[in-house]
């Protein structure tokens, strides 16, 4: 099969370091020390984002005969991705570093490495590149609502440190975006069948390696229980900073994009699209 001619030339390291570009001692911890919700909400990020290295490691197993791919996703994808979830562990350990984040995270992998497989794959790869951007679309749109959170209390470090990750998201959208034009150019893929793919993976928005994540904070606050209720809570709370801080209309035209469609219907798919991103929490 024939690859994928990149117009940008791939950069194997990242374009800033979390190590050096952000400012951890410049936190005002008093500020945000006692916010709950962030702390799981930026734990449960990092669990995420740091377990990209399985992810990539499946979707280079899919993409075997593409050389160009793999070279992205091994080189430039997985290792953005696993800054991201080191910047935000060390944002975390600074504000709370009584927290055993390795111990949490072992019962995170614990429950979701299970379910991370290929199994779960679309199956073409032009369909997968398109899931890919679905869930790039959330990741992005996720990031720039938690930047607009971040301001919303005036904490310049983590705003500065999401906005790095946001732009991150967003190119990565662009390069799954280009591999889907690519496999679509022989796959010939219908509006149905995107349409299909992108409504399981708004679906799957809200899925189960988030509440794993919970479940695993949980479980070491309160001596191994965990329950159901706590999440539905955290849950509602998310939904509230959704309706505060989601970038919708970004999130809708991302959305929107794979469909190539007029301007006059994309009009009439907007409304559609934001209805079910609300009625599904996102």
């Amino acid at each position: 099969m024939q690859a994928v001619t990149l117009k940008k030339e791939v950069t194997v390291m990242a374009k800033w370091d979390y190590t050096q570009d952000i400012d951890y001692d410049s936190i005002d911890i008093v500020k945000v020390r006692d916010n709950h919700f962030l702390f799981y909400l930026l734990t449960i990020a990092s669990f995420i984002e740091i377990t990209s290295e399985t992810y990539a490691q499946n979707l280079s197993d899919y993409y075997s005969d593409n050389p160009e791919a793999l070279q992205w996703i091994n080189e430039v994808w997985q290792n953005e991705e696993v800054q991201h979830g080191k910047a935000l562990r060390a944002y975390i350990l600074h504000v709370w570093p009584e927290f055993p984040w390795e111990k949490v995270y072992d019962r995170f992998l614990e429950l979701y490495l299970p379910l991370c497989n290929t199994g779960s794959f679309q199956p073409t790869r032009g369909l997968e590149m398109l899931a890919r951007m679905i869930v790039e679309t959330g990741t992005s749109t996720m990031y720039r609502a938690f930047e607009s959170y971040a301001k919303s209390f005036d904490e310049p470090v983590l705003a500065g440190l999401v906005h790095y990750i946001y732009k991150d998201e967003v190119n990565h959208y662009s390069y799954f975006d280009r591999y889907f034009k690519h496999y679509n150019q022989s796959e010939e893929l219908g509006r149905k069948e995107i349409l299909k793919v992108i409504a399981q993976r708004l679906k799957d928005a809200s899925s189960e390696d988030i509440e794993m994540g919970y479940q695993s904070i949980y479980e070491q606050e309160h001596e191994g229980r965990f329950e159901l209720s706590a999440y539905e809570a955290f849950k509602k709370e998310l939904n509230g900073l959704a309706k505060q801080h989601y970038p919708y209309s970004m999130a809708i035209k991302m959305t929107m994009q794979p469909l190539n469609l007029n301007k006059a219907v994309e009009v009439t798919i907007a409304p559609i699209i934001l209805g079910a991103m609300k009625v599904l929490g996102i």
